[in-house]
Parts: structure tokens; C-alpha cells; sequence
């Protein structure tokens, strides 16, 4: 498969199998995706930590931190709330991983707020800002605002991942975006969150296999070019 064939034949994926790619294959899609992103400035302002299938426990604790209900958000943190998270998730992906259920059957089960199973890939990158204060390493005296550093983590972030979604779609492998962690907690402790500020985090991209589910797309959606695109009228003298 070419670059470009991965470029239009990746799509986004709900639930991923446990088959593990080749840790090979993971190591040349990060190589290529280094080489082949651009950087502002030539400065990334970013960094990735990868958690392949070693950490296969973790990702399962970790999962109950992407439900983005703001209700558990806001709740006071303590093991009672994680416990009544953890029994919602079990419940929730029970009928989730199961075709025979709706969207809106699970809904009425365990409300609007779903929880995100991607975390559970076999390769999970996690994006966060590096907090680097340089806007030219040739220019050391020009300094960034700190305030700032967030969002241009974040724009470098998206570039890098996508990159290496379109990479990892060349050699059949699948991928999957999550924007943030949304339940920040001390009574969940795994070894993802307890080496990462939760603050931090701007992004987050899950590679594997899909599994055979009706929740992974058979086709990427489409747009209308118009809904999207704004020609602007040539201006008439």
C-alpha cells in the first residue's frame, strides 16, 4: 500500500481486537512519523509516551477514566465513586461489545455519557505538552508565553498523530483518537497515569486491529465540501 492509499483508507475504530502488530512494524510507523512531521519552527512542542500490550491491566483501570460525564467529573474523588464507575463500565461494555443492543438501549441503561474502549488497544500513544518555552532554537531570546504552550502542544500533537494513524494505515493496522483522560483521580492508580501529569495530556491515539463489531465503521464518513470550504469571491474592481 502507498502513502496516499493509507491516507484514504484510514478510518477511526470503536472497539480493537487483541491481536498485537508486529512491534517491527510499530517501531518503522513511529520512525517514519518523526522524520515526515512538520514541526513549527522546526520545534516540536510535544512529546508521546507509548504503552504497548504490556500493559494490558493498566489500560483496563485506565479505561474507566474516559467516561466524560460531568457528573463523575465533577463528583468528590474517593474509592466509592471509582468502585460505582468501575461496576457502570463492566455493565456498559457488556452490552456494548454485544451487536444486538442500540445506541439508545445502552443509553437508557447507563445514560448519554459514554465510556471509550479505545484505550484498550494493544498500542496506546499518549501526546502532551513538553511545556518547550522556544519559538527558534536559533533564536534562543525569543521566548513563548507559558500560557500559550497548551494549544501549540496540542497543534504539533495532531499533525505527529495523524501522521502516524495514515503510517500505521499502510501496513493494515488501524487507529483511533481520544481527545483527553476526562476523570482525574488518585483512587485509580495504574502505571499510565501515575508517570504522566494529567494536565498535560492534549491527545491521545490507540493502534491495533479492529474487531468485528457494527461500531467500527465500514467506511470513512463523508463530508460535503461545501459545508466545510469557503471560496472567496474574487474581489471586483
Amino acid at each position: 500500500m502507498s502513502d496516499i492509499d493509507g491516507l484514504r483508507n484510514r478510518r477511526s475504530i470503536s472497539i480493537f481486537n487483541d491481536v498485537v502488530p508486529d512491534k517491527n512494524i510499530i517501531d518503522k510507523i513511529i520512525s517514519d512519523s518523526i522524520e515526515f512531521t512538520p514541526n513549527k519552527c522546526s520545534i516540536p512542542y510535544h512529546k508521546v509516551r507509548v504503552f504497548g500490550p504490556e500493559y494490558k491491566e493498566d489500560k483496563e483501570k485506565l479505561v474507566i477514566q474516559t467516561n466524560c460525564d460531568p457528573k463523575l467529573i465533577e463528583a468528590v474523588d474517593s474509592q466509592e465513586k471509582i468502585d460505582k464507575i468501575t461496576t457502570k463500565w463492566k455493565g456498559w461494555f457488556s452490552m456494548y461489545r454485544r451487536d444486538k443492543w442500540t445506541k439508545l438501549d445502552i443509553k437508557e441503561e447507563y445514560g448519554d455519557y459514554d465510556f471509550n474502549p479505545q484505550v484498550l488497544a494493544p498500542y496506546l500513544f499518549i501526546f502532551y505538552d513538553n511545556h518547550q518555552d522556544k519559538s527558534d532554537f536559533d533564536q534562543t531570546h525569543l521566548n513563548l508565553q507559558a500560557k500559550g504552550s497548551y494549544y501549540r502542544a496540542l497543534q504539533s500533537s495532531s499533525i505527529h498523530a495523524y501522521n502516524i494513524a495514515c503510517f500505521a494505515a499502510e501496513h493494515g493496522i488501524s487507529s483511533s483518537f481520544l481527545g483527553n483522560i476526562s476523570i482525574d483521580t488518585k483512587f485509580n492508580s495504574n502505571t499510565i497515569m501515575n508517570n504522566i501529569n494529567f494536565n498535560d495530556i492534549v491527545l491521545i491515539l490507540s493502534l491495533g486491529y479492529p474487531a468485528k463489531s457494527k461500531w467500527n465503521p465500514k467506511h470513512r464518513q463523508k463530508f460535503n465540501v461545501n459545508d466545510i470550504i469557503e471560496w472567496q469571491n474574487e474581489i471586483q474592481n
